[in-house]
């Protein structure tokens, strides 16, 4: 989801949500959820292209979402931090175990149920910050992550 916001008049500006159809976002149906669970209804609503994608598009007036679109940030901000964590452990259990991950568990679907498990344990204590292009990026200690996925394996060769 793209949100853009633009000037529409005198203290007003108006807010578009824009909705990739073709590849949907992770935060999408969480954000759909909230606006309806708020009772949130777009001005006016289309469907077209957006930078070459078939996108939908959900106008607001700004003062009427108000205090949600700081809401609907941190949805948004707090699919993009997952996606990131995600990345990152990956990249260390990648680099680590170097294939071995298998033989050492014995569990195929190991690795698929560890990383969201690492990315829980570790998004509250993660510190975000902007590189120089402007994109969200985030350092995890590899000794800490490579620990704490031999705990979770250690776990479930116990179960």
């Amino acid at each position: 989801m793209f949100i853009k916001t633009e000037p529409a008049g005198f203290f007003m500006y108006t807010v578009h949500l824009i909705y990739d159809l073709e590849k949907p976002d992770p935060e999408d149906q969480v954000v759909r959820d909230y606006l309806i669970e708020h009772e949130l209804e777009p001005k006016y609503q289309s469907k077209g292209e957006f930078e070459g994608s078939n996108c939908e598009s959900m106008q607001f007036g700004g003062c009427y979402l108000g205090k949600h679109l700081q809401k609907i940030g941190e949805i948004q901000r707090h699919a993009v931090e997952t996606e990131v964590l995600t990345e990152e452990i990956q990249k260390h259990l990648v680099a680590d175990f170097n294939g071995t991950l298998e033989s050492l568990s014995g569990d195929k679907n190991l690795h698929e149920q560890m990383v969201p498990q690492l990315v829980q344990k570790f998004h509250p204590d993660s510190v975000f910050q902007t590189n120089d292009v402007g994109e969200l990026d985030v350092t995890l200690d590899e000794k800490d992550v490579m620990e704490a996925a031999r705990r979770i394996m250690a776990e479930s060769e116990r179960s």
